[in-house]
């Protein structure tokens, strides 16, 4: 799972969570100030995670409902075919 988010100095971070029977846990943040968040970037952050926390392990990517987060996400399932992308609820 990940979250865009700003902080109180108006950092962009992208936080990271892996959620399994057990329950949920934070693997990292990312401060993405810098970065331009457009769909390639996000991309590349989540193909490296599931690379991360091992492809055979994941069967579902879910993050916010932002155009490059879609756009991310359709991306890695058509690379990764056993996965699922789908949208945050809460947003």
């Amino acid at each position: 799972m990940s979250d865009g988010w700003s902080d109180i100095k108006h950092r962009s971070l992208i936080n990271i969570f892996i959620n399994n029977p057990y329950g949920t846990v934070f693997l990292r943040s990312i401060e993405a100030s810098d970065q331009v968040k457009d769909a390639e970037f996000i991309f590349e952050l989540l193909d490296s995670i599931v690379d991360e926390v091992k492809e055979y392990l994941v069967v579902q990517i879910v993050t916010d409902n932002a155009s490059s987060y879609k756009a991310a996400g359709n991306k890695l399932m058509e690379k990764r075919k056993h996965l699922y992308w789908t949208p945050c609820a809460t947003h």
